[in-house]
């Protein structure tokens, strides 16, 4: 059976992502998913949870040293808990210090399999899994996400992407991206997964993927470093290229080697928009990207084949819902943002309309 692809947005949270873009930071290159429970009182009486509460109120501030202290007078109550055991890795981890959340998850993982603490096992392998990629052991740290997924038969976004990291850290750039599709599959929304496939695909020549991808990714994260340079990428390939022209210096890209050639070919748009300012030509080009791979794959000019799911049934058709709208012009000012000096006053005056854009994302996408 496929895997459907559904996502839901939250205008709200991406506005105060604009707004206030220190919120959204520069993710590490691995993220450990947190082990969030919300009922501790299975695993802990109420003094060590409270303990255990405050150290990640402190962990979330950033400051880790705090955290530990409080993790630590949480384990006087439950020694070598496993629980605690992850929290004090992940800030280990968080601070740098690999070899300590090395030891902190070996822990974890020992106690929990002798307490039957199963669900907590794949978040613990999850950390040492990172803890293993941070400090150059990639090739273990792979063995130790396919336990995770495999053994615990767990599924999540955040072990996918950590494998694809560990994955093209040594050159096993397929396998890479087979586990970002994967984890995209289940949360297409996960802003790290979308800008590594981007990456990927740009740096392997899969013009479609990576536009897509990347296209995706400033929905997400408009207004970081990542943002600017991955609208810099779309804006480089929407560029004409002296060594291009009409099907030459496109790479065979499968499927998508005549979405390839749309892409290279768009600035051709230009000569006849000439008028235009450069923003209205960017979003010119766009809407005839966008538009095409729906047309190429409707009219039955490229078929599609194994792997594509994400391309095919999710990316081309959302964007090409998005390009049919009445909010292209919102999408295609929203994802320049990182580039726009008057961005302030732009989401000032049109705050409604944005509002109303990601609400409509929603309607459309449950």
């Amino acid at each position: 059976m496929k895997k459907s692809f559904r996502c839901v947005f939250s205008g709200v949270l991406l506005l105060v992502m604009i707004i206030f873009p220190g919120c959204a930071g520069k993710p590490a290159p691995l993220e450990t998913q947190k082990f969030l429970a919300d009922n501790y009182d299975n695993y802990l009486s109420l003094e060590a949870e409270e303990l255990v509460r405050t150290g990640i109120h402190y962990h979330d501030q950033r400051d880790y040293q705090n955290a530990l202290n409080y993790y630590n007078q949480a384990l006087e109550l439950a020694p070598n808990h496993p629980v605690i055991l992850y929290e004090m890795g992940y800030s280990y981890i968080s601070m740098g210090n690999n070899d300590a959340a090395l030891e902190m998850a070996d822990k974890g993982i020992e106690e929990a399999e002798n307490r039957g603490y199963t669900e907590v096992i794949p978040s613990l392998l999850d950390l040492k899994g990172s803890a293993l990629d941070n400090m150059g052991r990639s090739e273990e740290a792979i063995n130790v996400y396919l336990k995770a997924l495999n053994d615990y038969g767990v599924s999540n976004t955040f072990l996918y992407y950590n494998l694809a990291v560990s994955y093209y850290r040594i050159e096993k750039r397929e396998d890479a991206l087979e586990a970002l599709a994967k984890g995209l599959a289940f949360n297409p929304n996960h802003a790290s997964s979308n800008y590594l496939m981007g990456k990927i695909c740009m740096e392997d020549g899969k013009s479609t993927q990576a536009f897509y991808a990347l296209c995706y990714f400033l929905l997400l994260e408009p207004n970081t470093e990542r943002a600017l340079q991955s609208y810099n990428t779309i804006l480089y390939m929407l560029k004409p290229e002296d060594t291009i022209e009409i099907g030459i210096g496109v790479r065979d890209n499968g499927a998508f080697t005549a979405s390839d050639i749309v892409i290279s070919t768009a600035f051709a748009l230009d000569e006849e928009n000439f008028r235009l300012s450069d923003a209205e030509k960017t979003k010119a080009k766009l809407y005839y990207i966008m538009t095409s791979l729906e047309d190429l794959k409707n009219s039955g000019r490229i078929q599609r084949s194994g792997g594509d799911e994400l391309w095919w049934d999710f990316y081309s058709p959302f964007f090409n819902r998005i390009a049919l709208s009445d909010y292209f012009d919102i999408y295609c000012k929203y994802i320049a943002i990182s580039v726009d000096p008057d961005v302030d006053s732009w989401i000032e005056n049109e705050r409604n309309k944005i509002e109303a854009f990601f609400g409509w994302l929603n309607e459309y996408l449950e």
